[in-house]
This record gives structure tokens, sequence and C-alpha cells, in this order.
């Protein structure tokens, strides 16, 4: 799961990286339009996304500033590597609190 987890960021990287591209150096023709609306369909898409994780698991899991943004910008494989990471997160807090 885990090159399952990485491959997936890669690919959201790249995706990301186009989509920013079209903002920064807008491509010719009706290309700016429709990828300024892909834009906008994968920000709400992964905001609907946060909100339903946040709002199912949150209580549940251990969750941290970063992971909000790792949703938004990943989507699932973001959630995929929060929950990936949730025993060593239980197990570093266990430590931490019974150190205290």
């Amino acid at each position: 799961m885990g090159i399952a987890v990485w491959l997936g960021r890669v690919i959201f990287a790249i995706i990301w990286g186009v989509l920013a591209a079209n903002i920064v150096a807008p491509f010719p023709g009706k290309w700016f339009a429709f990828f300024l609306l892909l834009t906008a369909i994968l920000v709400i898409l992964h905001a609907i996304q946060l909100l339903m994780f946040v709002t199912v698991y949150k209580p549940h899991l251990q969750w941290r500033g970063g992971d909000y943004w790792q949703v938004i910008f990943f989507g699932v494989v973001g959630w995929m590597a929060i929950m990936r990471a949730q025993p060593q997160r239980i197990a570093s807090q266990a430590t931490t609190t019974s150190e205290d």
C-alpha cells in the first residue's frame, strides 16, 4: 500500500502542476477554460471528500494540521496515507502519555 500512496501522490502532483501551469501561463484557445473548469472540479471534489472524512472519522482518528491539506491536495490517496499512519501515531501518543 505504501507504493500505491506514493504513486498516487506523484500522479496528483503532476496533475496539480499542469493545472497550476494553466493559471500562471494560460493555455491557448479553449484549453484555458477547460483546465480552469477541471481545477474547480478537483478542488470542489476534494473539499467534499475532506468534509465527509472529517465528519465521519475525526472523532475516531488522530488528526494533525497537515492532514486537512493532504486530503485537499491528494484526495483519497491522502486519506489512505492518513489511515496508514494511524498505528504509528497511536503508538507515539501512547509512548508520550506513558512518559508523563
